[in-house]
């Protein structure tokens, strides 16, 4: 270190002899003179400037202490108080500065570097230039620095901001729990994942990154625009919202306030947090448009705040309240006009990455055929499933249970016996047209509220209404995830799926076929909805037991407990799904071992089991799971979670499953995702 006390012998200062200085003095002492007399002469040079270091080296000495350790022990005690002395200082500026300038040269001496970063950490802004070079120049330096110092760097050196701030943001949209919980679209979960969303690690840190510079705050914001229109990723979407939210959570709120969107996402924040928009939520959204100007409306901020799949989801959820609520009385009903503005929302949202891009100065308008004809249509479902609805909770009133389906399985992980359910595995009459499909297939609008629609039958157990959009939706996921021509057969629909002809797979999985970036949120959006689908069937009791039910009553499979061919609409959606999908993939290994779950839930040996259904559901587990490792596509990023479903079923499947049991040694298929 530098030591500007005078030797006792006069007043020469001592040399800087710490670090590559020193090293570099005793290579010359030593090569022109006598290398012991060197050593000795540098020890009585450069030793410890302290009273009487002679006789403490002499004891010492004695004690079998090196030099090395005397002088380790020494620096370690006048780093601790040296690196006191700096947190407790109160400096005016001008002392500040001279004594940064006294112990900057200890940057480049990586044991010493903390000491004049402890004292900048203090005063970022009174941070001189030829610093700035030296972190900038100096990775290991940079990687040290606190984040207020690598702030004011950031303010001087945008393409440093972007280098470090990007990689936060890309390490939010990749994070796999953070996309998991946007996918989920209503339900108990979708509530529970809208709160603890706001909590994750990488979103607080991106907040910490901008702190409490407006310049940064704008800087990143325009990071997430043209993220997006780079890889039109939903959760960007998320992460424009939220980052005003935890801003003001940490006690940034004189950055936010700054926001030209904060009224919107103000407006919008209630209804996320309790998953439901209603009116005075879209009256706050209409004041919020009414404060600008046409020419002043900050569009692209405006599409990527809509773009978030919290605020898509909760708005599909509100436009089919609008069209329950004109289901019962739809010749007469005043209400179809109420859906224009969600619409309207709606269609901005999915577009969000087309109007950045184009950088638009107009929303583009909801497809009129949704409104006239799509939801007319499904007005039509609607009265249907609410007549259903209403004659099963008559029966319930009546106590007249026994003219309702009869199903041996319960969704918990109890084991009943027999649960009466109010089932509807029958299929309306009713059918979409081919109009109908038309539409939904080039309609994310139409789908979004199709699947709002979808995930609230199953919690009335209604399979047949399920059965019959899941066909068709089947049918049209191609469209869906436009793909290239010659991918189309990936998704070609099949008449059953034949389980009897699963062969071992000697290769590797299927590939994922590359998805276009204008169809990015539709293929999240279906990722949603399967995801969503399988926790429905999670959280509904009795679900799973109907399904697998209803599977083996077509296929005629409970008495010879050998399933081999399956035709029901809802395995054909999720093996189209997960033809394509990686997430489909892993809900439909999510699903099986939920079916699992319930199969053998406390049942082994009870002397009330169907051992013949029991079995045949067992064989049917089996056999699906065995399907699906070989023919489903795997995402090799995400193979880990994948790996971590399969295990679930594994361990779902207990001993007493017959020959059946899903293990390393029974499946060789899935075998290759349990090693």
């Amino acid at each position: 270190m530098e030591d500007s006390a005078n030797a006792s012998n006069g007043n020469t200062a001592r040399q800087f002899l710490v670090g590559a200085v020193g090293g570099e003095k005793i290579k010359r002492m030593m090569s022109l003179g006598n290398p012991k007399q060197a050593i000795v002469e540098f020890s009585r040079e450069g030793g410890l400037d302290i009273p009487a270091s002679e006789t403490i080296y002499g004891l010492l000495d004695s004690l079998g202490y090196t030099r090395w350790n005397i002088h380790n022990s020494v620096l370690e005690s006048t780093i601790l108080a040296a690196q006191k002395q700096i947190q407790n200082a109160s400096l005016s500026n001008e002392d500040h500065l001279r004594l940064l300038d006294q112990i900057k040269p200890y940057l480049s001496i990586k044991r010493l570097r903390h000491l004049p970063l402890l004292l900048m950490a203090q005063r970022p802004d009174l941070i001189s230039d030829d610093i700035r070079m030296t972190i900038k120049a100096d990775q290991s330096i940079y990687n040290q620095c606190s984040v207020g110092i690598k702030q004011e760097l950031w303010k001087h050196d945008q393409d440093l901001f972007k280098q470090s701030v990007l990689l936060l943001i890309r390490n939010y949209s990749g994070s796999d729990e953070l996309v998991s919980m946007a996918r989920e679209m209503s339900g108990a979960k979708a509530r529970e994942f809208a709160v603890s969303h706001r909590k994750h690690s990488a979103l607080i840190e991106i907040a910490h990154a901008v702190g409490s510079s407006l310049q940064l705050y704008m800087q990143m914001l325009g990071m997430v625009r043209d993220e997006l229109v780079d890889k039109n990723d939903s959760i960007l979407g998320t992460l424009r919202s939220d980052i005003v939210v935890v801003m003001q959570q940490i006690g940034m709120a004189e950055v936010v306030k700054d926001d030209i969107c904060l009224g919107l996402v103000r407006a919008l924040d209630a209804s996320i947090l309790r998953q439901s928009i209603d009116e005075s939520c879209i009256d706050k959204l209409k004041a919020f448009f009414d404060g600008f100007g046409d020419d002043e409306l900050p569009y692209g901020e405006i599409a990527l705040i809509f773009s978030d799949p919290y605020v898509r989801h909760v708005l599909a959820q509100y436009i089919l309240a609008i069209l329950e609520d004109i289901a019962p009385n739809a010749d007469v009903s005043q209400r179809r006009k109420d859906v224009d503005y969600p619409n309207l929302v709606l269609s901005i949202g999915l577009s969000a990455q087309r109007i950045i891009d184009g950088n638009l100065k107009n929303f583009p308008r909801a497809d009129r055929d949704v409104k006239r004809k799509f939801y007319e249509t499904l007005i039509a479902f609607i009265g249907a499933s609410q007549q259903r609805d209403q004659k099963a909770r008559m029966r319930d009133q009546l106590g007249d249970a026994s003219k309702r389906p009869q199903i041996s399985r319960a969704s918990s992980t109890t084991a009943v016996a027999i649960v009466a359910v109010p089932t509807v595995i029958e299929e309306s009459g009713l059918r979409p047209t081919q109009e109908d499909l038309n539409i939904l297939a080039r309609s994310e609008l139409a789908r979004q509220t199709l699947y709002a629609y979808l995930l609230k039958r199953v919690t009335y157990l209604d399979l047949g209404m399920l059965n019959v959009w899941l066909s068709e939706v089947g049918k049209i996921i191609s469209s869906i995830l436009e793909l290239p021509n010659g991918q189309d057969a990936l998704t070609s629909t099949l008449a059953h799926l034949d389980l009897a002809a699963t062969p071992r797979s000697l290769h590797d999985p299927p590939s994922l076929p590359k998805i276009p970036l204008t169809a990015n949120v539709s293929a999240f959006e279906l990722d949603a909805f399967v995801q969503s689908l399988v926790t429905h069937i999670k959280e509904t009791r009795g679900m799973a037991s109907v399904i697998l039910s209803s599977i083996l009553q077509d296929s005629g499979s409970v008495a010879n407990n050998n399933v081999n061919r399956i035709a029901a609409p809802f395995v054909l959606f999720l093996d189209q799904a997960a033809r394509v999908r990686h997430c489909a993939h892993e809900q439909v290994v999510r699903f099986l071992a939920h079916c699992s779950s319930v199969v053998f839930a406390g049942n082994a040996g009870a002397p009330d089991t169907n051992v013949a259904e029991e079995k045949a559901m067992a064989c049917l587990i089996f056999k699906l799971a065995e399907y699906a490792a070989a023919n489903y596509v795997v995402d090799p990023q995400h193979s880990s979670g994948l790996r971590k479903r399969y295990l679930e079923l594994a361990s779902a499947s207990p001993e007493h499953a017959f020959e059946y049991r899903i293990c390393a040694s029974n499946c060789p298929n899935v075998a290759r995702f349990l090693e």
